[in-house]
């Protein structure tokens, strides 16, 4: 895939950094994509965990001392998926088949890598992506003009429909995994109709949480980043149902480091992978 202290001065400062390496101010986004968000029963289907941007995206090299868990959650319950790591090469998609029909959520939570970038990128990715609270915190402790400085983790969900995905959505679509910091729709994507939107809630340890940056992006086109939101007072965000085709949202969020021996801030990226009809 606890601390109880929710600090909501900082919203976001892990997209500076890639596979664990320090990077141009720059978002790198981080998300599941399954071959296909549909299969059958007992179809195997390719999955990958993907980094990037949709127009400049690449295969996550897995290693399973960067991985804590790999779940799948469906009307079998929970089941363990990290044999799928150790059975496939690094760089290849993973191979998953499902053995009963309905909705299944996949779920990754990775280890914390380190990033540092110096005072001016630094700076200047908080202006690009209006991170305020950030700044107003740097500021504060007089830092605006040294390294910033974080460890950072990823944690992805997706959810793929096997066979008829039924007339209600599982509870387990619609609350929380107990991610760190987890994206949770409000009603199976798959089920929006014309006219109706796109919504979720935010939660951090537990908790919904407010003020966090939310990006919907299009996985399959080279349209990207289409909107963003803040997240409101109960957590929530709402936009309008996408086009049809294969979608994220993806949201950052960082607290400061009680230790900053190691790192300024601690930071995770968390996304939800769909697909549109």
């Amino acid at each position: 895939m606890i601390k109880t202290q929710i600090t909501p001065l900082l919203l976001c400062l892990g997209a500076s950094v890639w596979l664990g390496f320090s990077a141009p101010a720059s978002a790198h986004d981080f998300w599941i994509a399954p071959g296909s968000y549909s299969a059958e029963i007992g179809e195997t289907t390719d999955l990958s965990i993907m980094v990037g941007h949709p127009e400049d995206q690449n295969s996550w090299s897995i290693s399973p001392h960067r991985v804590v868990s790999l779940r799948s959650v469906g009307p079998n319950g929970i089941l363990d998926q990290q044999s799928l790591i150790s059975g496939s090469d690094a760089n290849d998609p993973m191979s998953l088949s499902f053995d009963s029909e309905g909705v299944h959520v996949l779920t990754i939570e990775t280890t914390s890598a380190y990033s540092e970038l110096e005072a001016e990128k630094f700076n200047d990715y908080l202006d690009e992506e209006g991170l305020t609270p950030i700044q107003i915190d740097r500021v504060s402790k007089r830092k605006i003009s040294e390294p910033g400085t974080e460890i950072y983790s990823r944690r992805g969900k997706t959810i793929v429909n096997v066979g008829e995905p039924g007339d209600s959505d599982p509870s387990y679509v619609t609350s929380p995994l107990g991610l760190t910091l987890e994206v949770v729709p409000t009603t199976n994507p798959v089920r929006l109709q014309d006219g109706e939107s796109l919504s979720a809630h935010i939660y951090y340890r537990g908790q919904a949480m407010p003020g966090v940056n939310v990006k919907l992006v299009s996985l399959d086109t080279n349209k990207g980043q289409v909107d963003s939101q803040k997240s409101d007072a109960e957590g929530k965000v709402s936009f309008p149902k996408p086009d049809t085709g294969d979608w994220m949202l993806h949201a950052i969020w960082s607290d400061p480091m009680e230790d900053t021996s190691r790192a300024d801030y601690d930071t995770i990226f968390s996304s939800l992978s769909f697909s549109i009809n």
